[in-house]
């Protein structure tokens, strides 16, 4: 009988190592900052992209890229779809457009909005950008950024 308890162990054992092995291999981590100082989000698509934003709320502005997979690469987005920003104000809903700041061959890396509304702190609200699988996508504004805050 103590024998089947320590393969019933030894079994338990082998398959917790193998499930921890599984989560180890899709954890993500990255730097709370972003290549440009701004917070990263993850976008939750297929590849692994991230947003990075770099809120300024005492001049109203914010600063946008897609970054790639490794957290560290900006992607370029084209020019004639820009990203967008769909912000709650206390006035209401509110569409920004953000404009390219490094326009390059009809694309661009940094995307910049100003606006009264982007002088909120916390912003409330979504970023919408297409990426190159063709999907639109739209990530929740964390509150977070823009702010100093610890962890």
């Amino acid at each position: 009988m103590l024998k089947g308890n320590w393969l019933i162990v030894l079994v338990f054992m082998l398959l917790s190592a193998a499930v921890s092995a599984a989560d180890k291999k899709d954890d993500h981590h990255h730097d709370e900052s972003g290549p440009n100082g701004g917070e990263l989000q993850d976008v939750g698509d297929k590849g692994g992209h991230h947003v990075e934003v770099k809120h300024d709320h005492r001049n109203g502005k914010t600063n946008f890229w897609v970054i790639g997979k490794n957290a560290k690469t900006a992607v370029a987005l084209p020019t004639n779809e820009p990203p967008k920003i769909n912000l709650k104000t206390k006035e209401g809903n509110k569409k920004i457009e953000m404009k390219p700041v490094n326009e390059k061959d009809g694309k661009a890396t940094q995307w910049e909005a100003a606006d009264e509304g982007l002088k909120q702190d916390p912003l409330d609200g979504r970023i919408q950008f297409k990426l190159e699988d063709g999907k639109t996508y739209n990530v929740k504004l964390d509150p977070h950024f823009g702010k100093e805050h610890k962890h």
